[in-house]
């Protein structure tokens, strides 16, 4: 993967939106998955300001979830479909029919992943894939020691995510799965792309660019995608330029 470093998190997010846009004027009926969460805000931000101003189009796009807590309802603070709503897919009243997203609350979860997984298969894979990274090195809920070839599937997380996970909530919630994509979807996207900043990630990016392909380090499957790009900050960046 091609590792671009950029001075400041309003340049990374930027840049990391034209990738997405540039894609997206290609092909405009894509299956496209974009990370929850903190770090991709920016990008969402650009997004909808291209989607307002004209230069993109995603009526014809479908939107994949990449991850859910379980046990944690869409509609619920702190869940990944509430953040996507609030930063992605309200501004831009993007429709039902246009979102395909994990129910963490399903009674028949494994049904859920059957179902996506199927659709990413008769799509031949997903065009476009956003995710961010954990400072364990997790990809969406891809925990150290998960199978490269994983498709999406119930994830039991590790320690430090829950604890870093009570950012996204007012008070104390108890999380211990998720539902997730696999990396083998990251790896077979046809636009992949991970997204790191700040200076908390500095450490565990470090240690993906230093490392070989390792199953306890999800982060270090970059290494095995030929394709797509590593989008930092000059802070998350500043030890893996």
């Amino acid at each position: 993967m091609e590792i671009k470093v950029y001075p400041d998190y309003k340049t990374l997010c930027r840049s990391t939106a034209d990738l997405i846009v540039d894609y997206l004027l290609r092909k405009k009926n894509a299956l496209v998955c974009l990370a929850s969460g903190h770090t991709p805000r920016g990008v969402f931000e650009c997004l909808v300001q291209d989607v307002e101003n004209k230069r993109l189009d995603v009526s014809a796009c479908t939107f994949v979830s990449l991850d859910e807590w379980i046990g944690i309802g869409a509609r619920e603070n702190g869940s990944c479909r509430n953040m996507m709503d609030e930063d992605f897919f309200g501004p831009l009243q993007i429709p039902e029919s246009q979102i395909i997203f994990f129910d963490g609350k399903a009674a028949n979860l494994d049904e859920q992943v059957g179902e996506v997984n199927s659709i990413i298969d008769a799509n031949g894979g997903l065009d476009i894939m956003l995710v961010g990274v954990g400072t364990n090195g997790h990809i969406a809920m891809n925990e150290p020691g998960t199978s490269f070839e994983a498709v999406a599937h119930i994830s039991t997380l590790a320690e430090e995510t829950k604890i870093v996970g009570q950012k996204y909530f007012s008070t104390a919630t108890g999380l211990s799965k998720g539902i997730t994509l696999g990396l083998k979807h990251f790896r077979e996207a046809r636009l992949p792309i991970l997204m790191a900043n700040g200076s908390k990630k500095t450490s565990i990016m470090h240690k993906i660019f230093l490392s070989t392909p390792d199953e306890m380090l999800p982060g270090s499957v970059i290494h095995l995608i030929p394709q797509g790009f590593v989008m930092l900050d000059s802070d998350a960046g500043t030890s893996g330029e």
